[in-house]
């Protein structure tokens, strides 16, 4: 029941690149010095977004336009597991949404029905209870939740990243009773911080680090790649040579499904969400 997560984007693994312990491609970088660059890690692969147009060997992206997505690298990458100590992972596919059941206002513990993995799934079981007029069935507040991150850093542009929200597949009664516009989202950033064991950001900079207002929910991100954070940092994130790791900061994101109703019936939902960046002025 938990809208699957697709990143549509090119990742980016925050590996030194460059020849030395203390110094990285954005800090040796030709094309990335001169003309700018974004960097992006989401996990898995990294990639590096351009102004200078390689295809015709011009300068430079317009502004306004996307940026290039000129290669793909492989490295080590650094998986970012928790958002800020409150992530929540979504739930496998054989898994679903954990039902909270209130009576007279005092709350069954979802604990005390799952094993222990926050989902609805074989190993749960659940205790007898009446139906009574104050009885209110609805999903558990980690069940309705999904969060992911990745790292970003950027040198010489001040830059948008925009995102597209799309659904597919919608499946069962969900098909008519939710929409995109039912599902939160937040974003945010950590300019520093130890993400399992990975230490970021102590040579980044989030001055001029904008999270566009009115982008609540993911129907605000339908129809056209729509601006959801400005970087308006002209010499970008990266504050001074070092390792990638410490150039860089983390984004999140945070998707809130509404609170069920059992009148909205059962289904799936896949929601893809594609980030893109483009320079700006």
């Amino acid at each position: 029941m938990l809208p699957s997560k697709r990143i549509i984007m090119a990742g980016v693994a925050l590996a030194c690149l460059a020849s030395g312990a203390h110094a990285s491609f954005l800090d040796t970088d030709f094309w990335c010095r001169t003309y700018g660059c974004v960097v992006v890690h989401d996990g898995d692969n990294y990639d590096i977004y351009d102004n200078y147009q390689f295809a015709t060997q011009t300068c430079c992206v317009p502004i306004g336009q996307q940026m290039i997505d000129f290669y793909i690298r492989a490295g080590n990458t650094n998986v970012t597991g928790e958002i800020g100590g409150n992530g929540v992972i979504g739930p496998n596919d054989d898994e679903s949404m954990l039902f909270g059941i209130t009576q007279d206002g005092s709350t069954i513990n979802a604990s005390l029905l799952d094993d222990g993995d926050g989902y609805l799934d074989a190993g749960d079981a659940f205790s007898f209870f009446t139906l009574n007029p104050n009885t209110d069935i609805l999903l558990d507040g980690k069940g309705r939740s999904y969060s992911h991150s990745f790292f970003i850093s950027s040198r010489n542009t001040r830059f948008s990243m925009r995102a597209l929200a799309t659904l597919n597949d919608a499946k069962g009664d969900f098909a008519q009773t939710l929409q995109l516009g039912d599902i939160k989202l937040t974003p945010s950033f950590s300019e520093s911080g130890n993400d399992q064991g990975f230490q970021f950001g102590s040579r980044a900079n989030t001055a001029n680090i904008q999270i566009v207002s009115g982008v609540d929910d993911l129907g605000d991100l339908t129809g056209q790649p729509t601006q959801i954070m400005n970087f308006g940092r002209r010499q970008g994130i990266r504050q001074r040579n070092g390792d990638i790791d410490t150039q860089t900061i983390r984004l999140d994101f945070l998707y809130e499904m509404p609170e069920y109703d059992l009148s909205m019936g059962t289904g799936s939902l896949n929601v893809d969400v594609a980030f893109d960046f483009y320079r700006e002025d």
